[in-house]
């Protein structure tokens, strides 16, 4: 325990110097990686208690993405074809084409790819690290609503079915808690069907009409032929040496593992894959997956957020409990958490995402708010005037729409999804037999 702890340590210190880099450098391609970011550019590290004057934090209702994972099995295979490619490049520079630096060319000739397939979406060391953090600093904010020691009856945890949610609680818990208690943790049995968790998963009508619907990918497809793409592809064919233009399938699996070997590596070196970007091919990369989330997982289509009334419900039925935990952690997936931003009003750009404009200053930037970890923590205050609840995103205070303060009367938040909380019925919202969503 003590070694590991030394090892924390020292990886914070690490993760301090290499958070404000890129934190406040807007140009670092490293903060533009989608939701494979890593969640070190993210974290708030000021982990000050929160106090609000006549107030106490009660009870705190969290869900969690996952920590880094490996990339699934499709992403490790595309991963061997990356080997011709990276020594077609090294081929062109030795003929004075391209322009990757000596240092970037003999990181590329060292890069392998040894990821064993069946660990496809496995918890990475770091993600353990980035969870055993967020727990400790979680507890500091809030050390009422979050004690040390731990009981069933005031602690709920819930993960999915998935080795890399099972694990990012499990090393939750080892922040909390000293080792031998986070290893007598009780976990309740995952359920085959967890609508809190993952309701978009069982929702017949959303699969059909939404995921499996060509039209959700239209402006993503749209997208991927515009000027701007092909120019970017030119680009980055141009940079990286090559006669020919790179494919986009090829330069998305690029950008892919620029995100996956940046976020996980445990010496927070960036991927050798990085070298094929600079500040402005990486943008359309990130606006490309910014559009298939925001038609998919987000104001695309109602039914995409409506159903996160199923998790949101949770979250007040704790609060109204007072019998219940003070402290409840879901671990689950990015679809969960985008919905969930979602159907609570947050990111919404001024108008639709599109294939034909990419808006800079957009609010909707995945690389923002669901990177690896991405977190949201609502936090249940008694106060001398009532209930009040805190919101907050990737560490960092948020105020929800609805509100005028950061710290909102929960009567207002009671009033505001009155209507879709009375008709959250997820047999009615999801069957077939309804008509096309909108």
């Amino acid at each position: 325990m003590k070694v590991l702890f030394i090892s924390l340590f020292l990886a914070l210190s690490y993760y301090d110097d290499i958070h404000v880099t890129a934190l406040f450098n807007p140009s670092d391609i490293r903060n533009h990686l989608s939701s494979r970011t890593p969640y070190r550019f993210r974290s708030n590290k000021n982990d000050t208690r929160i106090r609000y004057p006549d107030c106490k934090d009660s009870k705190i209702w969290m869900i969690i993405r996952h920590g880094t994972r490996l990339p699934n099995s499709k992403d490790i295979t595309a991963a061997q074809s990356l080997i011709d490619l990276r020594d077609e490049i090294l081929l062109q520079h030795t003929s004075g084409k391209g322009q990757l630096t000596k240092e970037q060319l003999k990181r590329l000739e060292d890069w392998t790819s040894d990821i064993d397939v069946d660990h496809g979406k496995y918890l990475t060391t770091e993600g353990q690290f980035e969870m055993i953090d967020l727990a400790d600093r979680m507890q500091n904010r809030f050390p009422h609503a979050i004690k040390q020691k731990y009981s069933n009856k005031t602690f709920l945890f819930r993960y999915t079915g998935t080795q890399r949610a099972q694990q990012s609680a499990r090393y939750f818990t080892t922040g909390l808690f000293e080792k031998k208690v986070a290893q007598e943790i009780i976990f309740p049995p995952v359920k085959e069907v967890d609508l809190v968790l993952r309701f978009y998963k069982h929702c017949d009508r959303w699969q059909k009409q939404v995921k499996k619907n060509p039209e959700t990918y239209k402006e993503s497809q749209l997208y991927i032929k515009s000027q701007e793409m092909n120019e970017t592809l030119e680009s980055l064919s141009e940079r990286l040496g090559l006669t020919r233009v790179i494919s986009f399938e090829t330069a998305n699996t690029l950008y892919k593992f620029c995100g996956y070997e940046t976020s996980w590596d445990a010496q927070h070196k960036t991927s050798a894959w990085c070298a094929a970007f600079d500040e402005e091919t990486i943008l359309p990369f990130e606006y490309y997956h910014d559009l298939k989330k925001y038609w998919k997982d987000g104001y695309g289509y109602e039914l995409s957020y409506q159903q996160a009334c199923i998790s949101i419900k949770h979250m007040f039925d704790s609060f109204r409990n007072d019998a219940g935990p003070r402290a409840t952690f879901l671990f689950t997936h990015s679809g969960t958490i985008l919905k969930i931003l979602t159907y609570l009003g947050l990111y919404k750009p001024e108008f639709p995402l599109n294939s034909t404009y990419r808006d800079e200053d957009r609010k909707w930037r995945i690389s923002d708010i669901d990177t690896f970890a991405a977190n949201l923590a609502i936090v249940l205050y008694k106060c001398k005037e009532g209930d009040h609840v805190l919101a907050l995103h990737q560490e960092d205070i948020i105020r929800l729409p609805m509100c005028s303060e950061d710290l909102c009367p929960l009567k207002t938040l009671e009033e505001h999804f009155k209507d879709s909380l009375n008709n959250c019925d997820f047999n009615e919202m999801c069957s077939l037999e309804r008509g096309d969503v909108k």
